[in-house]
């Protein structure tokens, strides 16, 4: 195929998944959003529908290969080097300005925005117009700003926000050491959780002593932080697509392994009358689940459809002979050694006809694979990337975030599935969520 033909067969995928996004929106019934929305409602009201989901994917991708098949390379290149973007988030972050538009929809000058916020008036101008240029704030007049659907997430009422302060925070501190990190011998070879470019960072390479949840359980202030973004990562993941992806309507009992309070599975026990759901964690975190589901969901902890289990997966097995055995963002946590335990523990806790959901992201090699489809793993139309390049790059910038805070990973189909079997277990099917993928085990006979 000539260079061209396939920016040709690009563009037919550009229109047919704008097309696609159209009709996601229409058949629920929602508003195409317009940019300058400030509909907090809006905000996560698409965030887990599938359909919507899949035609973004295809169009990240397809948009931006165009984009790099078309440029002069050098534009392409220094964008990706480029660190001023992550810098300009966290001090609109920092300093609250989309709180501060939140009462001023009509805008507000960056005179006045200055002396609130108390920066500089002409540098915060560069800053918030180069955030401006990619959407997030809108100038309505000149040198005067507005909100919109983007700085929404900036709002300290929005718990994404606190996801985004880790990411241009803490993951901008342990980016900015990733090369010194991974050519000191002291940690080069090193997958030992306290041997992370994080801490590098954070102690120096003398001082690595601690692995990333040691040290939040140490700053306050930061566990804080990054308890609320857990919540985040699930509106930006879509978490919520396991309701319509998965078959819960025939399942009548259910353990969720690493649980937390509940953010996911209150919604899941809301819909499903049928399911028994038991929610397992480390003390501190099932007993606020207690108080959680007490508050906002009585009638589930009086009727017993809800139970609770302290539990520690490295040292414990599950509640035995339950259904479904479900674990989300736990896996990838941990290396392979540490994770086999985890698996190990549900394996011995499974009765034969048990199964394993296993949801996290799965990465996909660039290069085509014939055996990754055939598992049952979406591909992408031929000119694209069989792995939807920039349409899956919030997964790919997933698995750099857990080599840099805990020496960890996400994995491959492949990677995965070989962990099960060593843990007794064997695959059955794959279901992508788009975001994240769940994969079902049941036991090896």
């Amino acid at each position: 195929m000539s260079a061209k033909a396939e920016v040709q067969k690009l563009l037919k995928i550009v229109n047919k998944a704008t097309q696609d996004a159209l009709a996601a929106y229409e058949s629920t019934g929602e508003d195409v959003p317009s940019l300058s929305s400030t509909d907090e409602k809006s905000f996560f009201a698409m965030a887990s529908n599938l359909d919507l989901k899949r035609a973004i994917r295809l169009l990240e991708g397809a948009c931006e290969q165009l984009c790099a098949t078309l440029a002069p390379p050098g534009q392409t290149i220094v964008d990706l080097s480029h660190p001023a973007i992550s810098s300009c988030v966290r001090l609109a972050l920092r300093t609250g300005i989309a709180d501060v538009l939140h009462d001023h929809p009509e805008g507000m000058h960056i005179k006045e925005l200055a002396s609130r916020i108390k920066i500089d008036e002409g540098k915060l101008l560069r800053i918030v117009r180069t955030l401006t240029v990619r959407h997030c704030f809108q100038e309505v007049d000149v040198d005067t700003f507005a909100n919109n659907r983007i700085s929404l997430a900036l709002q300290t009422s929005n718990p994404l926000m606190c996801y985004i302060d880790l990411l241009t925070t803490e993951g901008y501190q342990s980016g900015a050491v990733l090369y010194e990190h991974l050519t000191d011998p002291r940690s080069n070879g090193s997958y030992h959780p306290t041997k992370t470019a994080l801490m590098y960072a954070i102690k120096g390479p003398e001082n690595e002593t601690a692995g990333l949840f040691e040290w939040l359980h140490a700053t306050p202030d930061r566990e804080r932080v990054f308890n609320t973004a857990m919540t985040g990562v699930g509106t930006l993941s879509g978490s919520l697509a396991m309701l319509e992806g998965l078959p819960w309507d025939t399942i009548s009992t259910v353990c969720d392994i690493g649980s937390g309070v509940g953010a996911y599975s209150m919604p899941l026990v809301r819909r499903c009358a049928n399911l028994k759901y038991t929610l397992c964690d480390m003390p501190a975190t099932v007993n606020q689940a207690k108080e959680v589901w007490t508050k906002e969901f009585p009638e589930a902890v009086r009727s017993g459809r809800v139970a609770f289990t302290h539990y520690n997966f490295f040292e414990q097995v599950a509640p035995a002979g339950q259904e479904i055995y479900y674990m989300r963002s736990i896996i990838h946590d941990w290396t392979d050694d540490r994770a086999l335990v985890i698996l190990k523990n549900i394996r011995a806790a499974m009765k034969p006809t048990s199964r394993l959901f296993v949801q996290d992201c799965l990465l996909q090699p660039s290069a085509h694979v014939k055996e990754v489809a055939a598992l049952g793993v979406d591909t992408a139309p031929e000119p694209m990337l069989p792995n939807f390049g920039a349409g899956k790059k919030r997964t790919f910038n997933l698995d750099i975030t857990m080599l840099l805070n805990v020496n960890s990973k996400e994995r491959t189909l492949p990677e995965i599935t070989a962990l099960g079997r060593q843990a007794g277990l064997k695959f059955v099917k794959v279901w992508d969520l788009v975001e994240t993928s769940v994969v079902e085990f049941e036991l090896d006979s």
